[in-house]
C-alpha cells in the first residue's frame, strides 16, 4: 500500500465504500421488504373463511390445495427468521404452524370435515397446543382428545382455568405426562402476534445496521491492501466525499435524472454507474474541485470500475450537468 493516498486513490476508495454500502444496504432492505410482504399475505389468508378441498384416504382428511397459499409465505418467513438469527426457531409460532399444517392429515384421522376445520381454526388461536398432539394415547386418536379439550375450554378465560380443563379432559393420561404440561402451554401463541412483534424489533435494528454497514464499508475500502497492523486513518476528503454523497443523494439523483433518456429512471442504471455519477455530480455541485477535473476523474474511475461504454455515458451525463 502506498504511504500516502493520491486524490485519485481517495476517489477510488470512496467509490468502493459507496458501492459496498449500497449493495449491503439493499440486501438488508430486501429482507425487511420481503418480511413485510409475507406478513401481509399471511394476515390475508388467516382473515379468510377456512375452506378445504378435501379427499379421504385411510380415514384421514387429505388437504389438496389448502393451505398452499398459506404455507408459502410461512416458509418464506421461516427463512427470514433464519437470516435474522431468531433464537429457538423450533419454538416459534411460524415453525409450529408449518409443523401443524404438514401433519394435519394425520391429526384429523377419523374426523368429519367440520371437525377438522374447527380444529384447524382453534389451534391457530394458540399454536402452543400443537404440543398436545404428542401425548401418547393407547386407544384414542390424540386429535379427537384435543378437539374435546378445545370445546371444553371454550369458556375458560385464563391460562390457569384452561390448565384445569386440560387435567380433567386428559385425566386418564399418565401423571408423568401431565406434569410436563405447564401453564405456559395455555398462553396464546399466534402467528399474527409473533410476526408483528418480531417486525417491531427488527425495523430499528435495520436502521442501526445501516450505520454499521457504512463504518464497515469505509474500514474495508481504506484497509483492504494495508500491510501494517495500524488501520489507515480516513483522509478528510475521503470522508467528505462519502458522507456528502450519502447526505445529498436525493438531490443528486434528481439533478442527474434530468439528463437521462426518455423512459429511463436513475434506478434503472447499474449500481456502480449510480455511484460514479453521484460522486462526480457531488464534486461538481458541492466542492471546489474544477468541473473539468471532476469529469476527467469520473471518466477514469468508470474505466477502473466499469467499461468504456460506461465511461462515455458518465462523461456525457456530467458534461450536460455542468452546461446547466
Amino acid at each position: 500500500m502506498p504511504n500516502k493516498l493520491t486524490q485519485h486513490n481517495i476517489r477510488q476508495r470512496a467509490v468502493q465504500t459507496l458501492f459496498e454500502y449500497d449493495i449491503r444496504k439493499a440486501m438488508s432492505e430486501t429482507v425487511l421488504t420481503e418480511f413485510k410482504n409475507n406478513i401481509e399475505k399471511i394476515n390475508r389468508e388467516l382473515a379468510k373463511p377456512i375452506r378445504f378441498d378435501i379427499a379421504y384416504k385411510d380415514e384421514r382428511i387429505t388437504v389438496r390445495d389448502f393451505p398452499r397459499f398459506f404455507t408459502k409465505p410461512l416458509k418464506e418467513i421461516d427463512k427470514i427468521y433464519e437470516i435474522l438469527d431468531i433464537p429457538n426457531r423450533e419454538k416459534t409460532a411460524v415453525y409450529k404452524a408449518l409443523s401443524f399444517i404438514r401433519d394435519f392429515g394425520g391429526y384429523t384421522k377419523r374426523m368429519t370435515d367440520q371437525e377438522a376445520v374447527d380444529l384447524y381454526k382453534d389451534i391457530f388461536l394458540n399454536l402452543n397446543l400443537v404440543r398436545l398432539f404428542n401425548i401418547e394415547l393407547e386407544e384414542e386418536n390424540s386429535a379427537v382428545r384435543v378437539r374435546d379439550f378445545l370445546r371444553a375450554s371454550f369458556r375458560a378465560e385464563t391460562p390457569e382455568e384452561k390448565l384445569e380443563v386440560f387435567n380433567k379432559v386428559f385425566s386418564d393420561v399418565h401423571s408423568n405426562i401431565r406434569e410436563k404440561i405447564t401453564i405456559e402451554l395455555f398462553k396464546p401463541l399466534t402467528v399474527q402476534d409473533e410476526v408483528a412483534e418480531i417486525l417491531a424489533m427488527t425495523e430499528p435494528k435495520f436502521a442501526t445496521a445501516s450505520k454499521d454497514i457504512l463504518v464497515q464499508a469505509k474500514t474495508f475500502a481504506l484497509n483492504y491492501d494495508n500491510d501494517t497492523d495500524e488501520p489507515v486513518e480516513a483522509p478528510a476528503y475521503f470522508t467528505e466525499l462519502v458522507d456528502g454523497v450519502l447526505e445529498k443523494q436525493n438531490s443528486l439523483d434528481s439533478a442527474l435524472s434530468e439528463y437521462l433518456a426518455k423512459g429511463w429512471s436513475f434506478s434503472r442504471l447499474t449500481m456502480i454507474e449510480q455511484v460514479l455519477l453521484r460522486l462526480g455530480a457531488y464534486e461538481i455541485l458541492f466542492t471546489e474541485t474544477p468541473n473539468l477535473v471532476a469529469i476527467n476523474e469520473s471518466i477514469e474511475l468508470a474505466k477502473d470500475f466499469s467499461d468504456e461504454k460506461s465511461s462515455k455515458f458518465i462523461n456525457g451525463m456530467l458534461t450536460n450537468l455542468i452546461k446547466e
